[in-house]
């Protein structure tokens, strides 16, 4: 996709060298960007960026302390020093001496902890210089010591956010149910974490401050949950000893003592819990409770989930809910495939089916839900963004965008105008960036450009195929397919692959996938993968599973009413994986589906 492209890809904060590497597939005027701590990212030029100078330290810490005497000045450079200059560790340092600590008692902890951490020797280290391994005895001394200063019960209270995953915002009424306080208490709580510098300030999110942590308070948090209560070392300190999973499952039933019934669309929008409860299901391993999340109805008989993602106009959160449920079924399929078969369908067709309700609705009936003030207009924006196809997409977002307020309509512009560059097909392409041009008239240059390369593939291609394909022994085959791949025009290639479906032996069939699912334009490459979908059942066993996943994958973008169809070819597929079993299964999981989506 990338190939032939001009981009910058950022990756952030890469922690494990092999995270980078999916990032490395852009073409010659590509370029990716990666910060990192620790990592050592092979063929990367490495830049390294310099701590705070002595001048600007202080400055920091004044921020905090009001101006410095001469005195407390020396002393404050001398701990500037000795935490090399890093600002997380003054920032730490100066709420610190902000509530009474003197600056000599400070440093002399400081210099007695790191001192302590040097002759421990820690693992992980021996890479470094002995100059950046002070540096990182010095972070970790100045948590501990922000963290001794805590209450027994405020450091309880700072373990509990290892159970969060990485850079998410905690509002006050997350931490309430995550501390099982009130949430004026928990309010007050963070405010005094981030007093102590402890926390960071988050967005604001409905008028109202929320909270988040840096990664490496992170981590000092994830292993203060796992500590043991009582440690081994003095320089440790107390943890709650609990595992991951079920430090995971005690926040579950946390929240789920505040559902109706158990159940969790009944739930009260924390602005934290919808996004991130299929993620602590996964955590707790409670996987069939992440399954049965989908299960769940309203009064009204619709789905729950659905419904209640979709009132907050939050539709992506169920999206990626039933992607991180379908993943996990396809894991279980050696221990219980009838069951890993009926779920991969069940979550294929709710797929399928969100895609028929973008694609059923035209852009004039969502204008007027939201103008009606029948949707809100975030509901109406998470409903063009549900949309898998980038010209549909971006054809909706264009229409809707002058009926959004300000901060809604740019957002529409901005995800219209990265639809539009995903779109294959240079026709669509220019169409879509010429719509954009009237409210960005920066674009004009790329939609011109766009246009000058508009090709037309000649028929001719496909119709020499057609002839030669009744006329060739199968050992040519072979060459066919390699002239088929060259097509450029991708709406043509599926038909050359129906021209030699019913030609191709089992060996070729692998070729004949790769090659249909270098097809960008998913419309087209669900077309050819349906081409192909009647021959799997040739694959041997072994290798059949991996393909069905991949195909089951593709095939979902489109509608259910093409699904269905293709699950009909699929059956010989189906029984192969799971015989009577797994038919039925199937049956049961378009029976289960078709009762919320029709």
């Amino acid at each position: 996709m990338l190939y032939d492209k001009k981009a910058l890809l950022v990756v952030d904060d890469a922690w494990n060298p092999e995270h980078v590497e999916p990032f490395r597939v852009g073409g010659s005027d590509c370029r990716v960007l990666v910060t990192t701590r620790e990592a050592v990212i092979k063929g990367a030029t490495a830049y390294k960026l310099d701590v705070l100078t002595p001048d600007e330290s202080i400055k920091l810490l004044e921020k905090s302390c009001s101006s410095l005497k001469l005195e407390e000045r020396h002393l404050a450079q001398e701990l500037a020093a000795t935490v090399g200059y890093l600002p997380l560790a003054l920032d730490l340092a100066a709420s610190q001496v902000a509530e009474g600590v003197t600056w000599t008692e400070l440093l002399e902890d400081l210099q007695k902890d790191i001192a302590y951490l040097e002759t421990l020797d820690l693992p992980g280290l021996e890479k470094y210089s002995t100059e950046e391994k002070r540096k990182h005895y010095s972070l970790i001394a100045s948590f501990n010591l922000s963290l001794r200063s805590l209450t027994p019960e405020m450091l309880q209270q700072f373990a509990w956010f290892g159970v969060l995953p990485e850079d998410v915002n905690i509002t006050p009424a997350m931490a309430a149910t995550l501390w099982a306080i009130t949430p004026r208490q928990a309010l007050t709580t963070l405010r005094s974490f981030k007093t102590k510098a402890l926390v960071l300030p988050g967005i604001t999110l409905n008028e109202q401050q929320t909270y988040r942590l840096h990664d490496l308070m992170h981590d000092m948090a994830k292993r203060s949950l796992v500590s043991e209560p009582s440690p081994y070392q003095p320089h440790e300190l107390p943890g709650l000893g609990l595992k991951l999973a079920e430090a995971h499952s005690q926040l579950l039933e946390r929240y789920q003592n505040k559902t109706t019934s158990g159940l969790w669309h009944t739930l009260e929008d924390d602005g934290y819990i919808y996004a991130n409860l299929s993620w602590h299901l996964e955590q707790a391993q409670r996987v069939e409770d992440l399954h049965q999340l989908f299960e769940e109805e309203t009064e009204k008989g619709h789905n729950g989930w659905y419904e209640a993602c979709d009132r907050l106009g939050q539709n992506g959160i169920f999206v990626t809910d039933v992607a991180r449920a379908w993943r996990l079924a396809e894991d279980m399929y050696t221990e219980n495939s009838s069951n890993s078969i009926y779920l991969q369908c069940f979550y294929a067709l709710i797929t399928a089916s969100l895609n028929s309700l973008v694609a059923n609705l035209p852009n004039d009936l969502l204008i007027a839900l939201v103008n009606k003030k029948v949707w809100t207009p975030n509901q109406g924006l998470a409903y063009a963004l549900q949309s898998s196809n980038p010209s549909q997409k971006a054809d909706s977002l264009t229409a809707l965008a002058n009926h959004l307020p300000p901060n809604l309509e740019k957002l529409a512009l901005e995800k219209a105008l990265a639809a539009a560059k995903l779109i294959q097909d240079e026709r669509h392409r220019a169409e879509a960036l010429f719509a954009l041009v009237d409210k960005r008239p920066e674009l004009l240059p790329e939609a011109l450009a766009a246009a000058r390369q508009i090709q037309n593939e000649e028929s001719r291609a496909i119709e020499a195929l057609f002839a030669l394909v009744d006329k060739l022994p199968s050992e040519l085959l072979l060459e066919i397919l390699v002239a088929a791949k060259q097509i450029q025009d991708e709406e043509s290639f599926p038909e050359a692959l129906f021209a030699l479906v019913d030609k191709l032996p089992p060996e070729l069939l692998p070729e004949a996938l790769a090659a249909a699912k270098l097809i960008q334009d998913e419309e087209y490459r669900a077309d050819a993968l349906s081409a192909l979908a009647i021959l799997l059942s040739r694959i041997p066993t072994d290798q059949l599973f991996s393909f069905w996943k991949q195909i089951l994958h593709e095939l979902s973008l489109r509608t259910r009413q093409n699904l269905l169809a293709d699950i009909e070819k699929l059956v010989p597929v189906i029984f192969a994986l799971g015989n009577d079993a797994a038919i039925a299964s199937v049956n049961c999981a378009i029976q289960d589906v078709a009762r919320w989506w029709h």
